[in-house]
């Protein structure tokens, strides 16, 4: 791993790709004003910054398929005026205050979200703090974006007994957690219209968790391959026997099913396989499933969200989304390739927590505790950078294109 020295000082614009930086480089920055730092398709963390400019307001980006780590413990944040972070596309940004335990020194932080594909902002707030309050103010949130604060639960900010006020104000929802007397708060104030704010105060108990996970699941109206035909994957129950692409006959030890409502759906944006994109007749129809649904090509274990071509494979439009998705994952005694649509996909791999599951009593009711699935042992792709080149040819997905190449 390298280490690379970068200058942010003054006004100006500085992108890390993979021309300058591999996964696993650190960055060493020796000033920063209020410039802007773009990782652009990499995998790099922060190791030291150096000569902060008194006033400045640095943003740091993350794009095509970016990703960044920072330790605040590394910034003089009395010396920021503003510090904001851009995720734009299926990039992810991670802001680490675990090891600062004095007062936070900023009045706020700005997370903006662009782009069609799934991004992902984290922050991890200190393990002990006092009279610490981190104020996030996020725009441009998605369907499938993630925001991880801080957590813990959320509850909604309403003010206080002395100054109560909606939690929808100003044009966002505003949510907090924890408590600045005693150790560290956070709150969120998340860009939303009204008509988006009453669609989730009519579910608030399935949005405000602290919690973050992630579904590898089938859209309703999946069809399964069975011994007597094809079957919707919601019709299927326990016992019923599902068929496997090497023509065995198993039975469903459980089906999981999770309804996901679209504008807090982190982590839940359907990918949309086309009927014949994989290959001739492969699926047979439209595809709809997870992201991190596997789903096997050429031998491999791919997850959907690796395969986006941005034609034949792509994210379900926020525009032909229901107002709410119900995902259902089939559940065998061992970790199984079955048949979906006419493609061959992973059935459940207990690296996604159960729990997260509407019916999960109903697991606990039957087999009382949590049982391994061991993953079968084929190479899993989870990342488009990792596809194989010859594959990526044929379905058509592109190199990610570099919007810089300054350093």
């Amino acid at each position: 791993m390298a280490i690379l020295d970068v200058n942010l000082g003054g006004s100006e614009t500085r992108t890390i790709s993979d021309q300058d930086a591999s996964d696993g480089d650190t960055l060493n920055i020796t000033a920063l004003g209020s410039s802007e730092l773009i990782v652009d398709g990499v995998s790099v963390s922060i190791q030291d910054i150096a000569n902060i400019e008194a006033g400045s307001t640095p943003t740091f980006t993350a794009t095509n398929g970016g990703s960044l780590t920072m330790d605040q413990g590394l910034l003089d944040l009395s010396a920021l005026n503003d510090l904001s972070f851009g995720i734009d596309g299926n990039s992810d940004i991670t802001l680490d205050a675990s090891s600062v335990s004095t007062l936070s020194g900023l009045n706020g932080y700005n997370v903006n979200f662009s782009g069609a594909e799934t991004g992902s902002f984290t922050f991890n707030k200190p393990d002990v703090g006092l009279l610490d309050t981190y104020n996030f103010n996020v725009t441009g949130m998605e369907a499938g974006d993630e925001l991880n604060l801080g957590g813990e639960n959320w509850s909604l900010d309403e003010g206080s007994i002395l100054n109560p006020q909606d939690a929808y104000r100003d044009g966002a929802l505003h949510l907090t957690q924890g408590n600045a007397a005693i150790g560290t708060q956070v709150n969120a104030s998340i860009e939303m219209t009204q008509a988006e704010y009453d669609e989730f105060a009519a579910n608030q108990d399935t949005y405000l968790s602290g919690g973050t996970y992630t579904h590898n699941c089938f859209a309703a109206g999946t069809m399964i391959a069975t011994p007597d035909g094809e079957v919707p994957v919601e019709s299927l129950s326990i016992g019923d026997l599902v068929l496997t692409a090497s023509g065995e006959q198993v039975p469903v030890k459980w089906i999981g099913r999770q309804s996901v409502h679209r504008l807090f759906s982190a982590g839940h944006a359907p990918v949309r396989i086309s009927e014949g994109a994989l290959e001739p007749g492969v699926p047979n129809q439209d595809l709809v499933l997870t992201a991190n649904h596997g789903v096997l090509v050429d031998g491999l274990v791919i997850n959907a969200g690796a395969l986006i071509n941005h034609d034949t494979i792509d994210y379900l439009p926020w525009t032909e989304m229901p107002e709410a998705i119900t995902y259902y994952h089939i559940e065998t005694d061992t970790h199984e390739v079955v048949i979906a649509n006419g493609t061959e996909a992973e059935t459940y791999i207990d690296y996604v927590d159960r729990q997260a599951f509407d019916n999960y009593a109903e697991y606990v009711a039957l087999y009382g505790i949590e049982t391994r699935v061991v993953e079968m042992p084929r190479h899993r792709i989870s990342s488009r950078r990792l596809l194989p080149l010859a594959l990526r040819e044929r379905l058509g997905i592109q190199d990610m294109t570099p919007v810089s190449r300054t350093a």
